[in-house]
């Protein structure tokens, strides 16, 4: 590794400790970090520019612009008490309706910023209610945000998706999004047991909860609602048919808001812009690191290891590290895996490209519950006991980092 390469990866460690330090976003700071960069190794501008992640930053907004008229008109909220209606008074289902519902919610491109903002809350409400622990219900709600976070429609699967192709990486996307998702579903079924599923299954049915859904009035669907609705399934069906995610979704939510009279102020000001700097930032500042070679050098280092056992380990055991302080997961994973495709020599079925990296990037989402992450910290607002729900998610996001990298040392 050149001094150069050496140089600019001790630039970002400093520019990402700086950003956890300050409290700042980190692509915003990763902007001015990248042009130093390139004045200091006097690589040419348009390096910078041409790294620009156009179509990904255009993805998580238009996905955005187009969920947020579904959750603007009240679908969203509709969607949540039907579905908590489904437990019909077992309580120990409400959790898992809810990780069904985050699931949904992802699946169709809501960002798992977006899911865990429709649902927490009435997520953590309903824990209060049936007296189910904030920690239980927080974790297993992420992990449903987590399964559908890697579908073709949302921007952690197209990320990961792109970085592979990028780096000649065959990926099924059904193969990436399977094995990501057991990992995810496995995380639940461990923290159900763990914060007090046993009881909830013991519990009898709830009576009061089956008579308050019993008694719930019919819902009487708007035009709008209805609109949203038919707009987000002709955005799945022309998805499917392979137009672009995310210009189809800015037509369909453009055509909402002239047919409704939306306020552009309004709409502009609930678009993600903060996930958009941080996509941006981190993935400029990884194509200037790709331009300079410095990929390149951590991969073949990577491979001269000789085990790819070990390979595997080493990159995820410094993801779930980053990932327990970074607030974005998409940050992590857009730091993480171009490193890992870079390693990948010699691996060449399209199944074990697949589920070596659905398998990583289960092991990364999932510290979305660390208190440092929006996840965590969306469960701590909400959560009646802070300091025992803050100890609680502490360290059980210690203890995955500690298994999660044997995992993935495992396949």
């Amino acid at each position: 590794m050149t001094t150069l390469q050496i140089c600019a990866l001790v630039w970002l460690a400093f520019v990402f400790s700086l950003s956890l330090w300050q409290h700042i976003n980190l692509g915003l700071i990763m902007i001015p970090a990248s042009f130093i960069l390139v004045l200091f190794t006097g690589l040419p501008l348009k390096d910078l520019y041409s790294a620009f992640p156009a179509k990904l930053v255009l993805l998580v907004l238009g996905v955005m612009y187009l969920w947020n008229h579904v959750q603007e008109s009240g679908f969203a909220g509709i969607i949540v008490k039907k579905a908590v209606a489904l437990a019909k008074g077992r309580v120990y289902l409400l959790p898992w309706i809810i990780h069904v519902l985050a699931a949904f919610i992802c699946a169709v491109g809501a960002l798992p910023a977006a899911a865990f903002a429709i649902t927490v809350p009435v997520a953590l409400e309903i824990a209060k209610r049936e007296r189910i622990s904030p920690t239980l219900m927080g974790i297993i709600l992420i992990q449903g945000s987590c399964v559908g976070g890697f579908t073709p429609f949302n921007p952690w699967g197209n990320l990961v998706a792109e970085q592979a192709a990028k780096a000649g990486i065959p990926l099924d996307a059904l193969y990436l999004f399977l094995a990501q998702g057991v990992i995810a579903v496995a995380v639940a079924v461990a923290a159900f047991f763990i914060f007090g599923g046993l009881e909830l299954l013991r519990r009898p049915i709830s009576t009061t909860m089956a008579e308050s859904e019993g008694t719930s009035k019919k819902t009487v669907l708007t035009p709008y609602q209805i609109c949203s609705f038919l707009g987000m399934v002709a955005f799945i069906v022309l998805v499917l048919f392979k137009y672009d995610v995310g210009l189809t979704a800015f037509t369909i939510g453009m055509v909402l808001q002239i047919a409704f009279r939306i306020k552009s102020k309004a709409a502009l000001s609930k678009l993600p812009w903060g996930i958009s700097i941080m996509i941006a930032g981190v993935l400029i500042y990884v194509g200037l690191l790709e331009k300079l070679g410095v990929l390149h050098s951590i991969g073949d280092y990577l491979v001269s290891i000789q085990h790819p056992s070990l390979v595997r380990f080493s990159v995820t055991i410094v993801g779930t590290i980053l990932a327990n302080f970074e607030s974005s997961s998409i940050a992590v994973l857009g730091l993480v895996i171009p490193v890992a495709v870079k390693s990948m020599v010699g691996v060449t079925t399209i199944l074990s490209n697949s589920i070596y990296l659905g398998v990583l990037s289960g092991c990364l989402v999932v510290m979305c519950a660390s208190p440092f992450h929006i996840g965590g910290a969306l469960i701590l607002s909400e959560a009646e006991d802070y300091d025992h729900t803050f100890k609680q998610l502490l360290f059980w996001v210690l203890g995955l980092t500690l298994v999660m990298p044997f995992i993935t040392f495992l396949l």
